[in-house]
Order: C-alpha cells, then sequence, then structure tokens
C-alpha cells in the first residue's frame, strides 16, 4: 500500500523518532523515502529581521538575513544527512530534498506525490510540549489529502490495529486504509464504534464492506464519550496502531468541544494513522 513515505525532518529528537519508525515501515513495505527539511520562510523576512535586532540592541540588516539563511540551511543539511545515514544503514532508498516557505504548507506540497507522511508527534520545541502534538503537525493533518502517521514510538507494532468508525467519509477512508494494511500484514483488526443506535448502524455498515476482505474483525460497540473511550480502548486491547479520520467536525465545534483527532493523538498508547 505505502510505496513512496514523505518524512518531515528538523534534526529534533522527535524527528529522528518519526525517521526511525518510517524507515522501519519501508523495511516491512518494501517502500522508498523522502526526507525533506523546510526552512522557514518566517525567519526570513524583514519584520523577524528588525525584531532581532531590536532585541540586540544593534543595527537592522548587518547581513543578518544571509547569514540566518546560511545556518538555517546548514542545519537542515545535517538534519537530511543523519536522515540518510539512518536510511543507508539498513538499505532503504531514500532521497532527500531542502526548500524554503511555510513549513507546513511546504510539507504538503511536497508530499503530493507519496502514499504517507510519517511525522513525530513534536518537532525542535516539543520539549516545551510536554508531548502533545505541535502546531506544524496539527496543520499537516488538516491540509493533507495523504494519510499521515503521528508516531510516538520508534518501532511498528505487528500485533493488531483499531480502526475507530463512525461511519463518515473521513473514517470510511481511514477503514479502506485499516484494512489494506491489516490485510497486507495478515493481522486481526478491531473496528470501535462510539454511541447508540448510529454505532450500531455504522458498524453494520462496516461489517457489510469488509465482507469481501479475508481480514479476522473484532467489531465493539461502546457508549460514552468517544475521546475516552477510542483512546481506553487502543489501551485495553493493546492496539500497535489506531487508524481513524481526521478532523471529522467543523472548527467552530472543535473549538467548543474540542477534537477527538487532537486528544487521540496526545493520549493514544500507540502511533495514529489519519485519514481524510
Amino acid at each position: 500500500m505505502f510505496k513512496r513515505i514523505l518524512v518531515p525532518t528538523d534534526g529534533s529528537e522527535c524527528a529522528a523518532l518519526g525517521t526511525r519508525y518510517a524507515v522501519a515501515l519501508a523495511q516491512k513495505h518494501k517502500a522508498s523515502l523522502l526526507g525533506i527539511h523546510v526552512v522557514d520562510v518566517k525567519f526570513l523576512e524583514g519584520p523577524f529581521l528588525r525584531d532581532l535586532s531590536a532585541s540586540l540592541g544593534t543595527a537592522p540588516y548587518v547581513n543578518y538575513q544571509g547569514n540566518i539563511a546560511m545556518l538555517l540551511e546548514e542545519r537542515g543539511q545535517a538534519a537530511l544527512e543523519t536522515f540518510r545515514d539512518a536510511c543507508e544503514a539498513v538499505g532503504v532508498p531514500c532521497d532527500t530534498a531542502q526548500v524554503t516557505g511555510i513549513v507546513p504548507r511546504a510539507i504538503v506540497e511536497k508530499a503530493e506525490l507519496a502514499d504517507l507522511i510519517v511525522m513525530g508527534i513534536g518537532g525542535e520545541h516539543s520539549e516545551f510540549l510536554e508531548g502533545l502534538m505541535g502546531s506544524t503537525t496539527e496543520a499537516v493533518i488538516r491540509r493533507a489529502s495523504q494519510p499521515v502517521l503521528v508516531t510516538s514510538v520508534d518501532t511498528p507494532g505487528a500485533t493488531r490495529f483499531l480502526v475507530a468508525y463512525d461511519g463518515s467519509n473521513h473514517a470510511r477512508h481511514a477503514l479502506k486504509a485499516a484494512v489494506s494494511i491489516a490485510t497486507g500484514w495478515k493481522m486481526p483488526l478491531h473496528l470501535l464504534s462510539v454511541g447508540g443506535e448510529e454505532a450500531q448502524a455504522a458498524i453494520d455498515e462496516a461489517r457489510n464492506y469488509l465482507q469481501a476482505y479475508e481480514v479476522e474483525v473484532d467489531y465493539i460497540c461502546r457508549e460514552g464519550d468517544p475521546d475516552d473511550i477510542i483512546v481506553r480502548y487502543a489501551d485495553e486491547c493493546g492496539a500497535d496502531l489506531l487508524v481513524m479520520g481526521a478532523y471529522g467536525h467543523s472548527k467552530v465545534r472543535e473549538l467548543v468541544v474540542g477534537s477527538t483527532t487532537t486528544y487521540a493523538i496526545n493520549h493514544a498508547p500507540c502511533p495514529v494513522l489519519l485519514t481524510r
């Protein structure tokens, strides 16, 4: 299913974790990797440089732009060199690219010819996030048409997958991705739907779809808060991967009641594969 995997890297430990996971995944799928580093364009813009020079108490534009660009590019090349070393160490074919732009937008554009994006849960500022998802990761998930896998571990598990299913369009894409992986890996699949009659209807719909596939499926219907139920069941069944649709509700609703997607990424005991 995944033959071309995009891996953003900024040289951070979280990015290195995502790289290790992607390398192991590429070995399993006989896939190639594309490592990308984005030089953040906002660090090269005039307002940022004026603020920097003012804080340092020096005259603005004493070649700051050229020096900062050079330092950022050198850091990016170092991150990509580490990425290449990780791939070459196990014989995974890879390409690398360094671009300048708005970080999430550049990642999504570069992923247009990729089958999957793999990201660590944080980034270069992850030490300040206390294990929570970074803004770049969230922006990529919201923009990307490809599945995005967010991980806080560096080794893919191979016991069972869990798909959270509510019958929405995004969830249907997640179901297709989950059954494709489970079939290819010859792994059992747990399908969880949360709620009352609507949840049971979603399970019946999924059961009808999955009859065409040779995959062992356990169907679970539970009531309660979807955020808590999904994360708790992922831990209970020992899922190695949680597959779900990404951001199925409006941003207004998410501001009021929160996002199940964000909660799952931040609290699930396993990597999360998100589809739109």
